[in-house]
């Protein structure tokens, strides 16, 4: 048994004269290698953090990989549908959600057995996937018919579609998950739609081709991508109000936000680099070349890594936030896109 310290006869005061003077007792060393072992079994030391798992979207692989920050390993590949694009998790975790741009449809995955449970059609174009603070409800922004699809996660049923404005692209949920804010990249403006009345309550400006959106910790602004602009936004909640804005070269795409609210990583997808940005300051810091089209970005729990999809050289790379030196990299399964990180 682990941890059991066997009784030795003939103590120390019993060895003979012929022993060697430094050799330790006996028991020290049964002992010393069960401490070590007991060590080893808690898990890592003081600066470490636990692995955990990169999911990323194949739009030409019609799949989605399941990939083990430690190992940099694939160690799951699930076909979804054609075109997958985005990935979401519930807040808990346990589920997944995949945005199938070609099938028109959002997979639901559990993410801890890795298997698919349903498949759900949405509108046309499937493009991404938000999921209530509750789990109980998700919806997707259909980027082709201009409108959004609610989902009762429970029953893997689609509940009810509406139209928002030309290309629905991404939204996300209020604190309350009684509203839901839904980005339309054509239409340049945000729907804040009631879940409740299925009714657009309120339409904020937006920014043409914007397809992220990153509410700031205590929800009074948000983070909005202007690629057309090469723009990051930071945009008043209630009144749609710019109240700052960041020059980033190259077309921004994918965006992750730091825990703190300090730091934006914002990828320039027509430079093949990722920016990370000081918010207080509004300027670019430091920059890194990553490969061909870099699109989305997921930032790790602990913040001490971001993960990006580089679309046209069908990679996922590790880049360490502290200052953007690549630590990693894995073979991907074609046009990868969407990306998501899971403990």
């Amino acid at each position: 048994m682990i941890g059991e310290i066997i009784p030795v006869k003939n103590s120390c005061k019993q060895q003979s004269d012929h022993s060697e003077p430094n050799k330790p007792p006996r028991f020290m060393a049964i002992v010393v290698p069960i401490l070590t072992g007991l060590f080893l079994i808690t898990g890592p030391g003081v600066g470490q953090s636990m692995a955990g798992e990169v999911w990323v979207a194949n739009m030409k692989g019609g799949n989605t990989q399941v990939i083990d920050t430690g190992s940099n390993q694939v160690v799951k590949t699930i076909a979804t549908g054609k075109g997958a694009h985005n990935v979401t998790f519930s807040p808990d975790g346990k589920l997944a959600f995949i945005a199938n741009l070609g099938t028109s449809t959002i997979t639901i995955i559990d993410a801890e057995t890795k298997e698919k449970l349903a498949d759900v059609s949405a509108g046309t174009k499937s493009h991404d996937v938000a999921v209530s603070p509750d789990g109980k409800l998700a919806v997707s922004c259909n980027v082709a018919s201009g409108d959004i699809t609610f989902i009762d996660i429970a029953s893997q049923k689609a509940l009810h579609t509406m139209a928002t404005g030309k290309k629905a692209i991404t939204a996300v949920f209020s604190p309350d998950g009684q509203q839901v804010y839904v980005v339309n990249a054509g239409a340049a403006n945000i729907s804040v739609v009631d879940v409740n009345t299925y009714q657009i309550i309120k339409t904020l400006p937006g920014a043409k081709g914007a397809m992220v959106i990153k509410p700031t910790n205590n929800w009074s602004q948000f983070w909005l991508n202007a690629p057309a602009d090469n723009k990051m936004l930071l945009v008043n909640t209630e009144t749609g109000a710019v109240e700052a804005s960041i020059d980033v070269p190259g077309e921004p795409h994918g965006v992750a936000l730091s825990a703190d609210g300090k730091t934006l990583f914002v990828g320039q997808r027509g430079l093949g680099q990722v920016a990370k940005i000081d918010i207080a300051s509004g300027k670019i810091i430091k920059t890194v070349s990553l490969g061909k089209r870099p699109d989305m970005i997921a930032i790790s729990s602990d913040g001490k890594s971001i993960y990006v999809a580089i679309r046209d050289e069908n990679k996922l790379v590790t880049v360490a936030t502290d200052d953007l030196s690549v630590t990693g990299q894995v073979a991907t399964g074609g046009e990868t896109h969407g990306v998501a990180y899971r403990d």
